[in-house]
């Protein structure tokens, strides 16, 4: 049974709302994919809010388009998936990177801001740290002056406490 126009414009209508939230789209094959690969790596990729998603390449190009974004038609050949990462970068990219290593597909490219990038991009994104890594790296470098400033005081304050306590045993010894 065809797809109707209706469901068609329904389609891309809903990836360009997907392309406009995402912050990065990785694009992948999934043609040797089981459906319960597909449903797993889905779920997993849920969780770290981000979407994966079945896509026609025309309808694709044509939410690309109306997305703003660049259209990378070299990449949409053949059976097309498409990965939206909203919040994190590296988390998903690091998941599907080694999910697609597990199952020997390689992953087409991806779409990071209006930059278009090949297979080898998005393993560099996945190489980035992810958003907690950088969090902690963050309050490290910002804790880090703060303990020095502490232990600086407190050895002065105990240098001092010394002092006061030979001047008192001193004056103990003299009277």
């Amino acid at each position: 049974m065809p797809v109707t126009h209706q469901r068609k414009a329904e389609v891309v209508t809903e990836l360009t709302n997907e392309l406009k939230q995402a912050q990065a789209v990785i694009i992948t094959n999934y043609r040797t994919l089981k459906v319960s690969d597909l449903q797993s790596i889905r779920n997993e990729l849920r969780g770290m809010k981000a979407g994966y998603h079945i896509a026609k390449n025309t309808l694709l190009e044509i939410a690309l388009k109306d997305a703003g974004l660049p259209v990378p038609t070299n990449l949409l050949d053949g059976p097309t998936a498409v990965a939206f990462l909203r919040d994190d970068l590296a988390g998903p990219a690091k998941r599907l990177n080694a999910f697609f290593k597990e199952k020997d597909l390689p992953i087409r490219g991806a779409i990071v801001g209006q930059t278009i990038y090949d297979a080898k991009g998005v393993q560099e994104l996945a190489n980035l740290p992810g958003r907690k890594e950088l969090y902690a790296s963050v309050l490290g470098s910002l804790q880090g002056p703060a303990s020095s400033l502490v232990g600086v005081l407190n050895g002065a304050l105990l240098q001092l406490v010394y002092v006061l306590q030979a001047k008192a045993e001193q004056g103990e010894g003299q009277a």
